[in-house]
C-alpha cells in the first residue's frame, strides 16, 4: 500500500462520518483529501505507523519542492546597498514558499487557539505550515496550548519542532487584528510579535529565522505600515543582540509584498 493510500483510509477510518462524494484517484485529489482531513482532524493522539507513513508521504511532497537554503539568500547590504537598516549584513529579503526554507526556524502566524487553521485547504500561511509540517505538529501545540488554557495572548509567542519541514523550528506568535483603524496599540502588539519571536528564538539558540507578514492577511493590518514596524522592530533588536543571530529573512509572498518591502528598508 502506498503512503498516501494508507494515510488516508486510517484517516477516514477515524471519522467513520465523513461521506465522500467521489473517490479520490489522482495524486492532486489525494493530497487535497488529505489536506483536509489533515485541517480538520482534532489534536487527538495517533498512531507511530501513521506518523512514519505521513513522514515518507511529506518527504515525497517536499522532495519535488524546490528547497531554499538559508545560507543562499543574499542580504539586503549585496541586494538593497541604498537601504536605511543598521544591520543590513544580517537582514534579507526573500520571495518564496516559507514551507520550503531551510532555516533554524520560520515564524507561523497563528490563532489564539494555537492549534492550527482548520478550514479544509483553507489558503492562510497557518493552514499551509501546519498541512506541509504533517499532524504532529498539531498534538506539539496542544501540548503547550492546554497549559495556558488555549488562549495565546496577541503578541506572544511559543516554539515547536518543524516536523516534515525542511526548517529546524517552527515559532508561532498570535498577530492584531485590525476592525477598524491602526491604532497606536495594535503597533505595539505587532512590534511585540516581532520582538517575543526573536527573544524565543534567542531562548532556544535559533540563530536565524524567517517572518512571514503577520496580521497583514485575514488580521487586515495595512502591509505598508507593517511592513515599517517589522523592520524596524528586528534591526532594533538585532542593535542590541546581532551577535545572536546569523540572518534574518523576510519572507514576502507577492510581488505587492516586494515592492512594499524594498520600499520600507530606505524609509523604516
Amino acid at each position: 500500500m502506498e503512503s498516501i493510500d494508507y494515510i488516508l483510509n486510517y484517516l477516514l477510518m477515524e471519522n467513520p462520518k465523513i461521506r465522500l462524494k467521489q473517490e479520490a484517484t489522482t495524486p492532486q485529489e489525494k493530497f487535497n483529501l488529505y489536506r483536509s482531513l489533515c485541517n480538520i482532524r482534532p489534536a487527538n493522539k495517533i498512531s507511530e505507523e501513521y506518523v512514519q507513513y505521513e513522514k515518507k508521504y511529506l518527504t515525497w511532497i517536499n522532495n519535488k519542492k524546490t528547497i531554499t537554503d538559508m545560507e543562499d539568500i543574499e542580504t539586503t547590504d549585496k541586494t538593497h546597498p541604498n537601504n536605511n537598516l543598521d544591520n543590513d549584513d544580517k537582514i534579507a529579503l526573500w520571495q518564496g514558499d516559507i514551507t520550503t526554507l531551510n532555516i533554524g526556524a520560520i515564524v507561523n502566524a497563528a490563532n489564539s487557539q494555537g492549534l492550527g487553521c482548520f478550514v479544509p485547504g483553507h489558503n492562510c500561511i497557518d493552514n499551509q505550515i501546519h498541512t506541509f509540517a504533517g499532524i504532529p505538529l498539531r498534538l506539539e501545540c496542544n501540548e503547550y496550548m492546554k497549559t495556558i488554557n488555549y488562549d495565546l495572548p496577541t503578541g506572544e509567542a511559543f516554539i515547536t519542532g518543524a516536523y516534515n519541514l525542511p526548517s529546524e523550528h517552527i515559532i508561532h506568535t498570535v498577530g492584531p487584528i485590525i476592525e477598524r483603524s491602526v491604532t497606536d496599540k495594535k503597533r505595539e502588539l505587532l512590534a511585540e510579535c516581532y520582538t517575543n519571536c526573536l527573544k524565543t528564538a534567542q531562548e532556544n539558540n535559533v540563530k536565524s529565522i524567517a517572518f512571514c507578514s503577520i496580521s497583514t492577511g485575514v488580521f487586515r493590518f495595512p502591509k505598508d505600515i507593517a511592513s515599517q514596524i517589522a523592520l524596524r522592530t528586528v534591526d532594533g533588536y538585532l542593535s542590541d543582540y546581532g551577535e545572536c543571530f546569523d540572518k534574518i529573512v523576510f519572507n514576502l509572498y507577492s510581488d505587492e509584498d516586494v515592492k512594499i518591502y524594498e520600499e520600507s528598508v530606505t524609509t523604516h
